[in-house]
């Protein structure tokens, strides 16, 4: 017989008693976690992607490389006509570029003395390409030309340039072209021819 009685037994509502749910320990952990990952990778490929791209694309050299390849004056009376080709070369592997609203023009004495100006027809230079311009400029002549020997004169290029991709709508830049300190040599008293064959210019975009 035991000596300390057993404690009675508490009833309990709603007998008999059920045992808790599995889930309710689950409850506050996350649903899905290889879901939520994936999510979370592809958006950083996505931002990684984006940032190269962006890289790539402001980084690809697309500046045209232009230079006078051939230029002759002629008929010093009382007007001198130019005739002038440049040498055009598109570098980029991924660009085209179309000119536009493009002018040629020759100076003397200064960039601010413009002594003749001619309007370029458009011009379309698909990617890793090269082509020449034509222009025929007239001019006032200056009555030391044919008493030197040998004259400098710069040459303009302004025109708008389009950048043309498969993956981007075309952007639009102003385009200034300069060739500085041109030679030309005088054979006679009416004619002149370029001194310096290949004079590079520099672009500015």
């Amino acid at each position: 017989m035991s000596i300390h009685p057993e404690p009675p037994e508490i009833p309990v509502a709603g007998y008999p008693a059920l045992a808790p749910s599995p889930l309710a320990a689950t409850d506050h952990q996350p649903k899905h976690p290889l879901r939520r990952l994936i999510i979370i990778a592809a958006a950083v490929l996505s931002f990684a992607a984006f940032v190269a791209f962006y890289v790539w694309f402001i980084s690809e050299p697309c500046l045209p490389k232009f230079s006078v390849s051939s230029a002759s004056l002629h008929g010093l009376s009382t007007t001198a006509s130019f005739n002038v080709t440049f040498s055009v070369r598109n570098p980029s592997q991924r660009f085209g570029i179309r000119y536009a609203e493009a002018e040629a023009s020759v100076t003397y004495g200064g960039w601010d003395s413009v002594v003749a100006k001619s309007a370029l027809p458009p011009l379309y230079l698909g990617s890793d390409s090269s082509t020449v311009i034509r222009a025929w400029l007239v001019a006032a002549i200056a009555d030391d030309w044919a008493v030197k020997g040998t004259v400098e004169f710069g040459f303009w290029i302004r025109a708008v340039a389009y950048l043309r991709s498969s993956a981007l709508r075309p952007r639009r830049h102003h385009m200034m072209v300069y060739c500085c300190d041109v030679p030309f040599r005088f054979t006679n008293s009416t004619a002149a021819v370029l001194s310096d064959p290949q004079r590079p210019c520099k672009t500015v975009m």
